[in-house]
């Protein structure tokens, strides 16, 4: 217990007090924020969201109907976690209008910054980066796609689905760190409040799955993704959806900038990545789909 005095009075705040001024505090500066991008100064105070292509500046610079803009929670979100990082950060993992022309090769492909339109990003790719890095490279690739299907559905004058990768990773790592923040304060749960995170980026996945599916509806095509999969419990195909979206993902940014594909040697000799959409009893009773040997 800590024990806190004020002259004759004595005040006892246990952890749980702490917890509350701190969530609290938290509460009021989310209010504080949305409250600006709602008011008149919203422009002052969230600069990122408007922008326009200017000069020769190869940054895409978002326009958002100001309307949409104050009503949208999800552009809110976005914000609200991308305001306080320093404007030099933001402008490197800007969306880039020269993005996917510019990722002509594996190395550029994985520096790249989100794109407009979006950058595709290969599985071999995307496995390469992300086993070396112990998965780091792969929360950058979280949020470079989350923040180009976020620019499409903005510009496309949608309420976005997303979060954007500011909206996506924010809430997903300060979810992470309350399990540690519990373990130290000897809170009930302890490290299991990091699970508050881990739910959270399930749920992204769950949209994000739905998102890739909607893209190519919308140009005529199968939706290639089996939402459902994405269950934890459904292992081995929740992984399997996962390695479908960023297969399908990076297919459908080849297909807007009028490119072949390029040949995967990942999805090549696991058909069940690029084959078109299959149960999961077919999954079981087709060995061909399995690998290609």
């Amino acid at each position: 217990m800590l024990k806190r005095s004020f002259g004759s009075s004595h005040f006892h705040c246990n952890y749980y007090t702490m917890m509350l001024l701190l969530i609290a505090v938290f509460l009021a500066r989310l209010s504080s924020a949305f409250t600006a991008i709602g008011g008149n100064n919203f422009q002052e105070k969230y600069p990122y969201v408007r922008k326009t292509l200017l000069g020769d500046s190869s940054t895409v610079r978002r326009s958002v109907n100001r309307k949409e803009a104050d009503i949208s929670f999800n552009v809110k979100l976005n914000d609200f976690f991308r305001d306080p990082l320093p404007e030099q950060v933001t402008e490197k993992v800007a969306v880039s209008s020269t993005a996917a022309s510019d990722a002509n090769n594996v190395v550029s492909t994985i520096l790249s910054p989100p794109g407009s339109p979006g950058v595709p990003r290969p599985l071999s790719t995307v496995i390469v980066a992300s086993i070396p890095t112990g998965l780091v490279w792969y929360g950058y690739y979280k949020f470079c796609i989350e923040e180009e299907l976020f620019d499409i559905e903005v510009k496309a004058g949608k309420e976005p689905k997303g979060y954007g990768g500011y909206g996506t990773l924010g809430p997903f790592t300060y979810g992470l760190m309350l399990g540690p923040l519990a373990e130290i304060l000897n809170l009930p749960g302890g490290l299991n409040w990091s699970g508050v995170g881990i739910a959270f980026i399930y749920y992204t996945q769950f949209l994000l799955y739905e998102r890739v599916n909607s893209l190519y509806e919308e140009e005529g095509l199968e939706p290639p993704l089996t939402v459902w999969w994405c269950w934890p419990i459904f292992f081995p195909f929740n992984l399997i959806v996962g390695l479908r979206q960023v297969h399908f993902l990076s297919e459908y940014f080849y297909l807007k900038q009028g490119n072949q594909p390029t040949i995967d040697p990942v999805s090549e000799f696991f058909p069940f990545i690029s084959s078109k959409n299959f149960t999961w009893q077919d999954f079981v009773k087709k060995p061909s789909l399995w690998c290609s040997l």
